[in-house]
């Protein structure tokens, strides 16, 4: 009987069996690939020879302080340089160190700031440099990270450097190390690094990157053509082309360009216009070589002298998918245009902003885009033109940038663009603060007038912006004003709270409302755009948290601080990889970046570990996921395939640590389908027989005095049990083969063999079909097939995959059970491996097909080895968005970013079972009151997979594991969530 569940096409039980440890697959470690430049322009002086790309690793592994865990690590390659390549931009990357282990008494306490010091690289000298960034193996917290400089001999005071925070569920294809922006210093040859962390948590693999941007030719952009502004090409810059067989070496082009976001490179604005070349060489050596993307992240860049950069190659006028964003789809449908410099404080220059808007422009003009408008792409809305702020959380572009981004003043970026688009690119007259009375509230002059003088303090900046939003900036106080809701002050441990947030262009926005009371004394809030602040206590006592995001809506939805969980205790806050957390006075909220999930607990038990049974007795679980989750999920190979990975990036991000070997040979299979002593074949031309006592055969005619010989057949002897007998049927009776009796273990031989099975069918086998004893003296025999292990792997990924999924999935699949079969392999026993769900799934050359064929081929004789063994490895058909931690070192607990495409209907499920159907395979429990969740693996929604859970019932309490919870009630994995 065939259930269509789990993967289409694939039998009940074969998924069924995804919840066992059995099937193996492993990760690649994938070579080391060298970029090569595109054509080189000619050259036309007899200047110094242009120093094009090289690429430098040094790779010295961090310790590890015992009491504080590192970040998990996901798999990232790394280029590294080939011996014979051409000299480039170079990478210098060196390891930081953890910082000096705290003592039990700095233990007990967080840092002043709230942040623990977990690592640091002291002073070091270097070769010169011009750029420096610093990275990390994905997962973990945010972390913050601080470089020093020394440049013409003296060392600089410590620096921030931006960081991309959030990126890593959504990131797409490229997500690669995770990272800084790259810091451009013009020349140094020292450096020192400091990373701190809010929980103390230190990532794993740190390094910093010193770069050399080499020397280019003379730059020269292309002629504008109509609407199309000058550009620079990647040859005039020295752009190294992508490695043959990466990512980038066929560009990959969304369907159509939806809008544009705007970046800033970071580092100083004290460069020379000659340098602006090398500045781009520098970004995209660190890039590749330090973040493991294949090609520049950005589209274009622009200089603050308004030259435009040709970046990620594949045409300037196609929509090239790049890594600009940290989100997947909007890096793909999306145009991503950097400035280079900083723009904090200090807007983009005149020549900047022209050269943005003829651009942006020029591009909108090909998609026949408006300057305004929303789209809504990874799940996010979005305006036509965006700063990377708006899709995720960062500073980029910089306060100053971003004002001039989203400004709807007439000098604003989107109407530079409508008007270029409209025919006209005048720069208009500089905008007027607004003299009309604000729809509700006060302006901002009034509101100052109103508070006066000597609360507000020091004026230290003077009123600003444009005719939707303003700010002025007192010494105890700001004020802000939207034509929306009117005028507002921030103060005390509200603006503090606002200023760390990333005031009017951070998680918040600007305010909305004036403090307000809520039922509770101790406890007040302040409304914005994008969340509240909440101020808890009195006197010194006062604290101030900000929520925002989909915490805060979720938070609205249970009555805030007058619902079930009280008053926040905390700002939201990093929990663990992919996880945002709250806590309150009465439980806690949990954000999931990778499923959108909001989740919540409460002290009084009501969550998502515990329910008590409801008057009708129907328990209802939700689950993710189908199977054990260990290792590779099939759904999410199918899901990494779609978005353009390999199969060996796809193995290396479920099993990292692993390697590609290549490893030939037979395997004996033991055919479950053939239940009787009996092995009886179909009859054909070049059908040889022979024991296995023999080192030859005897081929076997196809008619007996001219009767067609229709089957062959080996059986055990009925005069003694322990010989066999080799029979053939010509017309309706058997006879025996010119006396064949022997005793031990004989096969039939052929390319193909059909062997008839007990209910009468015929199923195809390549090779050999083997009668075989048991143990020695048996009498009884047991049918196997014999074959080569490609062979055998090309009948287990038809049974194992979907024959229509794309080829890098299949890919996968072959390698994983080709290495299963490998692992198998036992001398001392009459077969390897079955062919049934408890291993894996063997059809033969009945169930092969063309498409899996072609992936079987083309990783031929392909196995992962871990430290020179083949790896064990396991996989199920989904994750659920998170995989469980295995036995092996490879065999990581991590979030899974693949395993959520819209194909997967096993990636969430809900079932409701009757509390009788959980007596009934507990019964020692009685009448079953309550389920509590006492253990999760930690890693996923709800904290991950339910490890134990505890079954009160009116005759006491049981604890059993997730799994046998699984089992008995038949529910698709142990990953779920009660009620």
């Amino acid at each position: 009987m065939s259930h269509r569940i789990g993967l289409p096409h694939m039998r009940f039980w074969t998924l069924v069996r995804r919840a066992f440890p059995f099937a193996v697959v492993t990760a690649v470690a994938v070579s080391a690939l060298i970029a090569t430049p595109d054509t080189a322009p000619t050259q036309t002086s007899q200047a110094a020879a242009p120093r094009p790309a090289t690429l430098h690793e040094l790779d010295v592994p961090a310790t590890q302080a015992p009491d504080v865990p590192a970040a998990s690590a996901a798999p990232a390659a790394t280029p590294s340089p080939s011996p014979s390549a051409p000299e480039r931009s170079e990478v210098r990357q060196q390891a930081v160190p953890p910082a000096p282990e705290k003592t039990a008494h700095e233990k007990a306490g967080p840092e002043k700031d709230g942040t623990d010091e977990v690592a640091t690289l002291p002073r070091t000298t270097v070769r010169p440099f011009s750029m420096v960034g610093v990275t990390w193996a994905r997962g973990g917290e945010d972390f913050d990270v601080k470089v020093a400089l020394r440049k013409n001999g003296t060392w600089g005071a410590f620096q921030t450097l931006d960081t991309d925070r959030d990126a890593e569920a959504d990131a797409g294809p490229e997500v690669g190390r995770a990272g800084t922006d790259p810091l451009w210093v013009g020349s140094a040859d020292g450096v020192a690094v400091r990373v701190t962390s809010p929980s103390g948590q230190r990532p794993a693999d740190l390094k910093v990157a010193t770069i050399d941007p080499g020397r280019g030719s003379d730059v020269a952009p292309a002629a504008a053509t109509v609407g199309q502004p000058k550009i620079i090409s990647r040859s005039s810059w020295g752009a190294k082309g992508p490695t043959k067989g990466n990512e980038c070496s066929a560009p990959v082009y969304g369907a159509s360009t939806l809008g544009a976001v705007i970046h800033h490179t970071a580092g100083n604005n004290d460069y020379t216009k000659a340098q602006s070349a090398g500045i781009v060489r520098a970004t995209q050596a660190y890039h590749t070589g330090a973040r493991g993307w294949c090609d520049i992240g950005y589209n274009f860049l622009v200089d603050k002298y308004g030259q435009i950069f040709e970046g990620r190659r594949g045409g300037i006028a196609k929509q090239v998918r790049a890594a600009h964003s940290g989100n997947g789809p909007v890096n793909e449908r999306t145009v991503g245009i950097s400035m280079m410099g900083t723009y904090a404080k200090v807007a983009p220059t005149a020549a900047t902003k022209k050269a943005v808007a003829d651009l942006v422009a020029w591009r909108f003009s090909l998609a026949k885009l408006k300057a305004t408008g929303t789209y809504t792409l990874g799940g996010l809305r979005l305006n036509r033109i965006v700063g990377h702020r708006d899709v995720l959380s960062t500073e980029c572009p910089g306060a100053a940038a971003y004002a001039w981004v989203t400004s709807s003043g007439s000098t604003g970026l989107r109407q530079e663009v409508a008007r270029r688009l409209a025919g006209s690119s005048s720069t208009p007259s500089t905008p007027t603060p607004p003299t009309t009375t604000p729809t509700s509230g006060k302006d901002i002059k009034s509101l100052a007038a109103a508070i006066g003088s000597e609360k507000l303090g020091k004026l230290v900046r003077k009123e600003w912006g444009n005719s939707v939003q303003r700010r002025a900036i007192y010494q105890n106080m700001d004020l802000l004003w939207t034509k929306a809701a009117g005028a507002f002050s921030v103060t005390s441990v509200v603006r503090r709270e606002w200023h760390r947030t990333g005031e009017q262009g951070g998680r918040l926005g600007f305010p909305i409302s004036s403090r307000s009371s809520t039922g509770d004394a101790n406890v007040k809030y302040q409304r914005f755009q994008k969340g509240s602040v909440y101020i808890v206590g009195t006197g010194s006592a006062t604290k101030a948290y900000a929520i925002y995001g989909p915490i805060f809506e979720s938070y609205k939805t249970v009555k805030g601080t007058s619902g079930p969980l009280g008053a926040p205790t905390s700002t939201v806050l990093r929990d663990r990889t992919g996880y945002q957390r709250v806590t309150f006075a009465k439980g806690y909220m949990e954000y999931s970046e990778g499923s959108r999930a909001v989740s919540t607990w409460y002290k009084n038990g009501s969550s998502p570990d515990q329910l008590t049974v409801p008057s009708d007795r129907s328990v209802v679980i939700n689950g993710r996921g189908f199977g054990h989750g260990i290792g590779m999920s099939q759904y999410g190979a199918q899901g990494a395939a779609r978005q353009g990975k390999t199969f060996q990036q796809i193995l290396a991000s479920y099993y990292p640590g692993t390697s590609l070997a290549q490893r030939s040979g037979s395997i004996r299979v033991l055919v479950g389908d053939a239940t009787s002593s009996t092995v009886t074949v179909r009859a054909r031309s070049g059908l040889v027989f022979r024991t296995l006592a023999s080192s030859s055969g005897t081929t076997l005619p196809t008619s007996s005095s001219g009767t067609p010989i229709t089957n062959w057949r080996i059986r055990v002897s009925t005069a003694d049990a322990t010989k066999s007998v080799l029979e053939y049927r010509a017309g309706s009776r058997w006879r025996v083969f010119r006396d064949r009796i022997w005793r031990g273990s004989a096969q039939f031989q052929a390319t193909s063999l059909g062997l008839v099975l007990p209910n009468g069918s015929v199923r195809e086998y390549r090779t050999a079909i083997r009668s075989t004893l048991p143990a020695s003296g048996s009498k009884e025999r047991k049918t196997v097939n014999v074959l080569s292990l490609d062979d055998y792997t090309r009948g287990v990924v038809a049974s194992e995959m979907p024959s229509s999924w794309q080829q890098e999935a299949l890919k996968a699949q072959a390698v994983a059970a080709r290495t299963y079969a490998v692992r198998t392999l036992m001398p001392s026993r009459y077969y390897d491996v079955c062919d049934t769900t408890s291993c894996q799934v063997f059809k033969g050359l009945s169930g092969e097909t063309a498409n899996t064929d072609k992936a079987v081929a083309a990783t031929r004789g392909s196995i992962l080895t871990y430290q020179g063994k083949p790896a064990l490895t396991q996989y199920s058909s989904s994750s659920g968005g998170a995989s469980a931690p295995g036995s092996a070192p490879y065999l990581k607990a991590h979030l899974d970013p693949f395993d959520g495409w819209s194909g997967n209907a096993n990636r969430s499920w809900r079932v409701v079972v009757k509390a009788s159907t959980i007596e009934r395979a507990f019964p020692k429990v009685g009448t079953l009151r309550s389920l509590t969740v006492t253990q999760r693996d930690g890693t996923g929604d709800w904290k991950g997979r339910v490890v134990s859970i505890r079954l009160t019932g009116s005759k006491g309490t049981q604890t059993v594991s997730g799994p046998d919870l699984r089992f008995a009630l038949g529910l698709k994995s142990h990953y779920f969530r009660l009620g």
